[in-house]
């Protein structure tokens, strides 16, 4: 049974957040409700990345998800977590992190290490869920070792690390700004804002199907598929629905 959180009117949006000491997974609640409410908790035991992967949220970390309206029209929604990575990259460099950049499809990073994750899922009454985990004053690697090299976090990065009530705020004031972008921009703007901010790096792409793609990831098509140039140059189109991982070599 989930205790009741503590409700508040936050961001320009004017968000109802209901914050939690703990949950399995601040998805799952937010999915339900309304939109224009949104969902954070100090720890979360069962949060997940993307194709279900365990997602560490010790405490000292943002945990959150944000209801948005999303209507009948699926296809506007096309690309919407590029365009949710776009504005929370902006975010992350307003904060004071230059070297901040959005590796597709949905991680935050602080050049070679992962800093956040964001997930995209679609929730009920024809909307969708953005679920945010960001590292702020935690350390995952003390419950997972694989992590040690890989992550970071707000606290190593800044002078000083902003509160986490006030950087949620913030978070889902950029969420608002997203999907307003989404609506006037679409799917080309969010194509065009991430390539413009795209560090061109030697990938290796794991498909679903099976077996592996290699090359220089140099940004995405007009339907956002992945493009690699090979060795020679040669640019080679990757489905993104075929694309299981991106790792970065």
């Amino acid at each position: 049974m989930i205790s009741e959180g503590t409700l508040s009117r936050v961001g320009r949006a004017m968000w109802q957040l209901a914050s939690y000491d703990s949950l399995a997974s601040t998805s799952d609640l937010a999915r339900e409700l309304p939109a224009w409410n949104a969902v954070c908790a100090r720890r979360q035991s069962a949060g997940r990345g993307r194709f279900g992967r365990p997602f560490v949220s010790d405490e000292g970390g943002l945990w959150i998800s944000a209801v948005l309206p999303a209507g009948a029209e699926a296809a506007r929604w096309t690309g919407f977590s590029l365009m949710v990575g776009n504005h929370l990259l902006r975010l992350l460099r307003q904060l004071g992190l230059p070297e901040a950049r959005l590796r597709w499809p949905n991680d935050l990073m602080a050049r070679d290490k992962k800093l956040a994750g964001l997930l995209i899922e679609q929730g009920a009454q024809e909307t969708l869920t953005v679920g945010l985990g960001l590292n702020v004053l935690n350390a995952p690697w003390e419950q997972d070792a694989s992590l040690t090299h890989t992550t970071t976090r707000l606290t190593d990065l800044l002078p000083k690390a902003p509160e986490i009530s006030d950087l949620a705020v913030r978070v889902l004031d950029a969420l608002a700004d997203a999907h307003e972008a989404m609506r006037s921009g679409g799917f080309s703007a969010a194509v065009g804002e991430f390539n413009a901010n795209l560090e061109a790096r030697l990938v290796e792409i794991s498909l679903l199907e099976g077996g592996t793609a290699r090359g220089v990831f140099t940004g995405l098509d007009h339907e956002g598929n992945l493009r690699l140039a090979d060795a020679s140059g040669i640019i080679h189109t990757v489905p993104h629905p075929h694309v299981e991982r991106l790792t970065e070599i």
